[in-house]
């Protein structure tokens, strides 16, 4: 008989409890709304050929536009200097103009090489500059609807179990 008193009166005080949050405003809603994903502009960079796609999806046009200009030239430069080295292959000449082909070869493999370096440092200043745009556009956004900075994530909980609700 204890027993089922004791799960009478569980059953009784049990309910869900709820975290006691504030609404959130329409300023709040318009900030999450509009805010950028930081691993969306990182991903976005990552899958993009060109660098420079994280920074136009975060607003941060100009370096954007800078990467995209630097990563699209040592790119062209690479396959350009490739298509070199698969014309001189094919020829076999002798005597002086060999040390010219010799020389053009030098050339463009020095292209190749500095090409790839540019465009592995303009992939890499991508990704680092995705998430920082993002954050950055983010926390204009915040200060240019006024949304405090800790009210922008609202909090939800349920806790099954007797409840207490504590207010602050």
């Amino acid at each position: 008989m204890r027993s089922i008193t004791t799960v009478l009166l569980l059953i009784l005080v049990w309910r869900p409890g709820y975290a006691q949050t504030t609404a959130p405003t329409s300023t709040q809603k318009q900030y999450e709304r509009q805010k950028k994903s930081p691993a969306l502009a990182v991903t976005l960079e990552a899958l993009c050929p060109i660098a420079g796609a994280g920074g136009f999806y975060a607003g941060e046009t100009d370096k954007a536009t800078f990467l995209a200009i630097l990563s699209a030239v040592a790119a062209g430069a690479g396959v350009g200097s490739v298509f070199s080295l698969i014309h001189l292959y094919h020829e076999h000449p002798s005597g002086a103009s060999r040390a010219a082909v010799e020389v053009e070869q030098g050339a463009a493999i020095s292209v190749l090489v500095t090409a790839a370096v540019f465009y592995l440092l303009a992939r890499a200043s991508g990704l680092a500059l995705a998430p920082e745009a993002t954050a950055s556009f983010n926390l204009d956004l915040q200060q240019r609807l006024g949304v405090s900075p800790e009210g922008s994530v609202p909090f939800h909980a349920l806790a099954p179990g007797p409840s207490l609700i504590v207010n602050f």
